[in-house]
């Protein structure tokens, strides 16, 4: 059953670059019951169940949709996979106000509980070491926290969402900040809306990097492009940590770009999902020492 929640992985491997090792630590005595995670970005809205230190049964939403039909049958099955004895929180971290009152609203409604907003109920997932942390996208952060918890390490975090977001965690944990780019998706349409000809164009990876016309130019100007700017970002931070970080990626196109990225360490899909996981954790486990 679905009620408010209550107040009361393994280590990365640098040498191996295929693993996905980022689960969070598993049960113990005190552990929090499971969680519905929500991560509403600009574009998609995700959400899976988070139990045991991981995430299962993740599925993506568009956030625009005034209909909340398909998140409601994400909800029920994630509430119907749990033992009707075990009490199940609903955790949302939004960097879209509109959607997060829209989505809220409906979880009260629908599912008479009161969801836990990290940022506001739930405290962030990691120290942030910066002047205004308030103003920083608290998705960035649950990412960057689960980042941290995979690679033990400071390490740059590749977030290839409707923006792209390269940020950095340092020896402590700790978020220092970081670079935000347009995504493949928005350089595209800004081509074909801010020019007289230039069609609009879904990016993929080009089938060779010299474009033979004008679509297979933007596919490969964008492709090798967004590749080489987040090598360029990444190679500047390892100047300034004294060393090459580890580097975690995720993202709708994560995959498609770790084509051309041979310094990827790993991609991980659901790396928001278990920030937003780790941030309630880490929150319960708080109170129940309270």
């Amino acid at each position: 059953m679905i009620m408010a929640g209550r107040r009361a992985g393994h280590g990365y491997d640098g040498d191996d670059h295929d693993r996905d090792d980022g689960e969070m630590d598993g049960p113990h005595p005190e552990a929090p019951s499971p969680a519905v995670v929500v991560d509403i970005g600009n574009s998609t809205t995700h959400i899976g169940l988070w139990r045991d230190g991981s995430i299962s049964d993740q599925s993506g939403h568009p956030t625009a949709s005034e209909s909340l039909d398909s998140v409601g049958d994400a909800f029920v099955r994630h509430a119907e996979s749990v033992a009707d004895d075990v009490v199940v929180s609903v955790v949302i971290a939004s960097v879209v106000p509109a959607a997060l009152v829209r989505l809220s609203a409906w979880v009260a409604d629908r599912m008479n509980v009161e969801p836990l907003v990290v940022g506001r109920q739930i405290p962030l997932p990691l120290p942030v070491k910066l002047p205004r942390p308030e103003a920083v996208g608290v998705d960035r952060l649950c990412a960057a926290a689960a980042a941290y918890a995979i690679s033990r390490e400071p390490c740059a975090v590749v977030d290839f969402g409707t923006a792209i977001t390269i940020d950095v965690v340092d020896e402590h944990g700790s978020f220092i900040g970081g670079a935000i780019l347009p995504g493949l998706g928005l350089q595209a349409a800004a081509l074909h809306e801010h020019t007289a000809l230039l069609p609009e164009v879904t990016v993929c990876r080009p089938d060779q990097p010299i474009g033979r016309d004008t679509i297979e130019a933007i596919r490969s100007g964008i492709y090798y492009g967004v590749s080489g700017a987040v090598r360029g970002v990444v190679e500047t931070y390892a100047s300034v940590l004294g060393r090459w970080p580890p580097v975690i990626a995720t993202g709708a196109d994560a995959e498609l770009i770790a084509g051309a990225c041979d310094f990827f360490s790993v991609v991980v899909p659901d790396l928001c999902l278990r920030g937003v996981g780790l941030a309630y954790a880490k929150w319960h486990d708080g109170a129940v020492r309270l």
